[in-house]
């Protein structure tokens, strides 16, 4: 049993499992030194989606499974954790094995309205997403949306979608999943010489999407239309000179204060941006500045902050473990391993 309220210090770490991607699963992990860090696991089968309701006291995760285990009939469902007992207690079969099947990605599950609605990012390669209740466990539509990708939570009841051409697209629903808005927002990025990655962070409802060469850039994604704000630079141009970039994975995450903290490596190239990093800097998105930086004990490629009043900045580093952080100084705590 878990308590019923999560520590603060609590991560999910999500295992996508390269060796056995049947087996996949999400930990929940405390990263608090002095405690048992391993509190129990969830199944998340062939790449899953994995997301935390904030309002319900459930878990969810959309997965794939194939009749011959490795082979075979495909069928995807969603399903539902209990956040006390870590127990299944629903499921929801997806029809059209159409769930994009896709490497650990927070964008690909999101919920909205007050966590009622589930957003399912679809990819066969034709691009969709379908909308599920999760009030009344129904699926109520599917928007198609080429050329485009993922789900970011937009609006009372929508999402956005960054799209190939430098461009986003915008949709938005009533309570029976009909869409009843629609925008096209014109290209603001550059696709070929500065992409964004795909993994911004929120601060309210802003989505911030750095981009590869270090810029990031703000979308104000609050209301039906997304609205482009002002894109400025991570780096001085010292840094410029030495080509700091921003590398990784998950590869920027935010704490209670709205500082920005995102993995950097010097020295970058074209193709480095999965690369990681050597150190974590922290930037003030009021002031455009950056207020701290520090390095690593171990190469980075993914990153994630606890809130509350004993933060810890969680790590994952080049060797698939992770290292645990004071996110004020930088000061390397310990490493949990193997999961």
């Amino acid at each position: 049993s878990m308590p019923d309220t999560y520590p603060e210090s609590l991560v999910y770490v999500h295992d996508s499992n390269f060796e056995t991607l049947l087996a996949g699963k999400v930990v929940l992990v405390d990263v608090a030194p002095g405690t048992r860090n391993y509190k129990g696991a969830l199944d998340a089968a062939q790449f899953a989606s994995f997301i935390e309701s904030k309002r319900k006291d459930e878990l969810y995760i959309a997965e794939s499974f194939y009749a011959r285990g490795t082979r075979g009939e495909r069928t995807d469902v969603l399903t539902i954790y209990d956040k006390k007992h870590l127990q299944r207690i629903g499921e929801i079969a997806l029809p059209g094995a159409k769930r994009a099947q896709v490497v650990s990605h927070r964008y690909s599950l999101q919920l909205v309205d007050n966590d009622r609605y589930l957003l399912l990012f679809n990819f066969t390669p034709a691009a969709s997403v379908t909308m599920i209740d999760m009030d009344s466990r129904k699926i109520l539509s599917e928007t198609q949306i080429p050329g485009c990708g993922l789900v970011y939570a937009a609006g009372k009841r929508g999402f956005a979608s960054l799209c190939s051409n430098g461009s986003m697209f915008a949709a938005q629903f009533d309570q029976t999943g009909t869409l009843i808005h629609q925008q096209n927002v014109e290209p603001f990025f550059d696709v070929d010489n500065d992409p964004l990655f795909d993994k911004p962070i929120y601060i309210d409802k802003t989505a911030w999407f750095p981009s590869y060469k270090g810029d990031i850039q703000p979308i104000d994604l609050s209301g039906k239309n997304p609205v482009v704000q002002e894109r400025w630079s991570l780096l001085n141009s010292k840094q410029k000179s030495e080509n700091w970039r921003p590398g990784g994975w998950q590869i920027a995450t935010v704490n209670d204060r709205g500082l920005i903290f995102i993995l950097m490596h010097k020295d970058g190239y074209n193709g480095s941006h999965k690369a990681g990093g050597s150190e974590v800097w922290v930037y003030d998105p009021a002031t455009q500045k950056r207020v701290n930086h520090f390095s690593l004990k171990e190469w980075g490629v993914s990153i994630e902050l606890t809130g509350g009043k004993k933060p810890y900045l969680v790590v994952t580093n080049g060797s698939m473990q992770l290292d645990i952080y004071d996110p004020k100084n930088g000061h390397w705590l310990k490493m949990i391993g193997d999961v």
